[in-house]
């Protein structure tokens, strides 16, 4: 699986069509709100300064614009192309095969969908929580929680829900601790790096830092798909006590009508050539007895 590749296409496609779609997402939202994409960069990384002002004019929404029904279409189309590779990926991982019909662009519509919606609850759930006491630990919380019910939807739908949902907790779990525990580190260095690009590349910068950001989750991303799936199918005993465990083994296969009417088709002219080896052989008749 060349997962460089595909965490780069992810990782371009999301800057190029996930984040105007959120930008379009919000302009449908009240003025007050409208600067929810660039609010909740500056408070996901901390931002202050340069940085943050250079964040507000790269996401910054004219108050008079309006977008047309032409331009929404076409933002969600690239929306959908970002979860269409999302759904190759998937399907290469888990060696499914695209389905015939458009089937698969309708899931891959509602993994775009699901995954709007779990970025907005991430979003509302961090600001509820960030006021309370011990706001970090509950932050971290709620990123775990709502990764992992992102991270198994997600690929749920654009594998066709062909799997069972259970199969794909251990890439929920795997990705959620994974995307967690990077954003509690991109904490850290984001707030520099953003700065010291804003300083010498101004919103050219900016969009390079956020770009490598992305690329680092679809690395993530694409990492935890390739071990979870070989975690699934792999034969070894220690896997097979922990998907136990889990509940997460897939079911047993069916028995094959067919082969069962083979088999019983089998045992019948073996039973037919059993008992006419063991019947006495006929005595020919010569032409003067019959007369």
């Amino acid at each position: 699986m060349q997962g460089v590749d595909r965490a780069l296409v992810i990782a371009s496609q999301a800057f190029t069509g996930l984040i105007p779609l959120l930008l379009l997402v919000a302009a449908l939202a009240p003025a007050a709100h409208r600067d929810v994409v660039s609010d909740a960069i500056i408070g996901r990384f901390r931002l202050s300064g340069d940085a943050a002002d250079a964040v507000d004019t790269l996401f910054a929404h004219p108050g008079g614009s309006a977008t047309g029904v032409f331009s929404g279409l076409l933002l969600f189309a690239s929306g959908v192309s970002l979860t269409r590779r999302m759904q190759r990926m998937y399907q290469q991982a888990w060696r499914l095969e695209a389905p015939p019909g458009v089937g698969h662009t309708v899931h891959a519509a509602l993994g775009l969908t699901a995954l709007l919606l779990g970025i907005g609850l991430l979003y509302f759930a961090r600001a509820l929580v960030g006021s309370l006491p011990a706001s970090d630990l509950l932050v971290l919380t709620v990123s775990a929680v709502v990764g992992f019910l992102l991270w198994t939807a997600v690929p749920w739908l654009l594998l066709n829900r062909r799997l069972a949902w259970r199969r794909l907790v251990p890439t929920g779990i795997l990705t959620a601790v994974g995307t967690t525990a990077y954003g509690l580190a991109s904490t850290i260095y984001m707030p520099r790096l953003l700065e010291t690009y804003s300083r010498r590349y101004g919103l050219f910068g900016v969009t390079l830092a956020l770009v490598g950001w992305l690329l680092a989750i679809a690395f993530i991303v694409v990492a935890v798909t390739v071990v979870a799936s070989e975690f699934d199918r792999t034969p070894d005993p220690w896997a097979g006590r922990l998907r136990r465990r889990l509940r997460t083994s897939p079911a047993p296969a069916p028995a094959d009508p067919a082969g069962a009417g083979t088999s019983l088709q089998g045992r019948g002219a073996a039973s037919h050539r059993a008992h006419r080896a063991a019947a006495p052989p006929r005595r020919r008749m010569r032409p003067h007895e019959s007369g």
